[in-house]
């Protein structure tokens, strides 16, 4: 089991890439974090998600 973005999912094993495509996450602007660690985007393909985890995905948003 994971937790994104608060909310309790199924695990399954595959990289930070592979998650975003699977929840259809269009990736500009955004940042992720594994476990309050922020992935660098060009390790997304590389980084493993542990079970356990929990991902939370932020969309960068201007204003003031």
């Amino acid at each position: 089991m994971i937790r994104f973005n608060g909310a309790n999912e199924a695990f399954v094993s595959e990289n930070v890439s592979e998650f975003l495509a699977r929840h259809a996450i269009d990736i500009r602007g955004i940042a992720v974090a594994i476990d309050g660690d922020v992935v660098r985007r060009s390790e997304w393909p590389t980084t493993l998600i542990p079970d356990g985890a929990q991902i939370e995905v932020v969309t960068a948003v201007a204003g003031g």
